[in-house]
């Protein structure tokens, strides 16, 4: 994005490209980098770019068979604007991801990655969790700062229930109840720790805070873990947080360490700030008509 654009300015840009995205198909990614199989499930519009991203991702081997149709929604969208400095910003239209409907029957996986919800989606999320069978699933949550905003009950249950909860900073003010006009944009180290054990619901739920170039925390057990960041030239923001998260929950089930799985998911996000894109996977369309046509 340039660094200044007026209103009413045209302006050339270095690239513009239409990627599969967003929280849980960044997550998704990860996963998958690291041989794990993926079902996805999420909601898409009925209409052209919903049947092309349903068989682009179908292609690149995630299971598309818990993905639903909303008939009266477009898909999802965002658009990313990515600044010099690597910063971005996101506007987003969730369209049919907000029909969204969870059952317990969708629920039936070793890890259970949530990304950020809308109200209704998080409510049914919920009761899907209350009505399932007694289950040995991670669940890993990644909320964000709508989310949060707009929180219900349903949000406050899939809180509890968390294995490993993810939290930026901000993220972790919101959910202690801190006022907007008081939120800070960072925090100390001894301050995320505080904050950490403070959020916990229970002892045994791994709760990160990330704290951009000054690292992570985890409060797990009654203890503390620090990571910092690694030192990397950053293209782009976009999609670090989900490597990070992602990361350090497959460590997580995989048993590794807390310190090790902490470092691991710094290395992850690391990686992901050094590149453009917000995950591995190809664009939808090719570079030429031949190669957009054999997808």
């Amino acid at each position: 994005m340039p660094a200044e654009l007026a209103r009413g300015d045209k302006q050339e840009v270095g690239s513009i490209d239409l990627y599969p995205g967003g929280g849980a198909l960044n997550a998704t990614a990860s996963f998958m980098e690291q041989g794990e199989s993926v079902r996805l499930l999420g909601a898409l519009g009925q209409d052209g770019l919903g049947d092309r991203l349903r068989a682009h991702i179908g292609q690149l081997g995630i299971d598309v068979s818990s993905v639903q149709t909303c008939p009266d929604q477009p898909t999802g969208k965002a658009i990313v604007l990515v600044e010099p400095s690597g910063s971005a910003s996101v506007l987003a239209r969730r369209g049919a991801n907000a029909c969204l409907h969870v059952q317990a029957q969708d629920l039936h996986a070793d890890l259970i990655y949530v990304a950020p919800l809308a109200l209704q989606p998080m409510e049914s999320l919920a009761q899907a969790l209350a009505d399932r069978d007694a289950s040995s699933s991670c669940l890993v949550v990644n909320p964000s700062v709508a989310c949060l905003r707009h929180q219900g009950q349903g949000f406050k249950q899939v809180y509890a229930q968390a294995d490993v909860l993810g939290l930026n900073a901000v993220e972790a003010q919101m959910l202690a109840g801190v006022q907007d006009a008081d939120i800070q944009l960072e925090l100390s180290i001894q301050e995320a720790c505080e904050l950490a054990v403070r959020l916990q619901h229970h002892p045994q739920q791994a709760l990160l805070i990330t704290l951009g170039v000054q690292g992570a925390v985890l409060a797990f057990n009654g203890q503390h873990y620090v990571q910092p960041a690694f030192k990397v030239a950053v293209c782009s923001t976009v999609g670090a947080g989900d490597a990070f998260l992602s990361s350090f929950a497959l460590a997580w089930k995989r048993g590794l360490e807390p310190s090790e799985a902490l470092k691991l998911a710094s290395q992850a996000a690391a990686a992901r700030l050094g590149q453009w894109a917000a995950n591995t996977f190809p664009p939808m369309f090719g570079q030429d008509e031949d190669e957009v046509l054999a997808l």
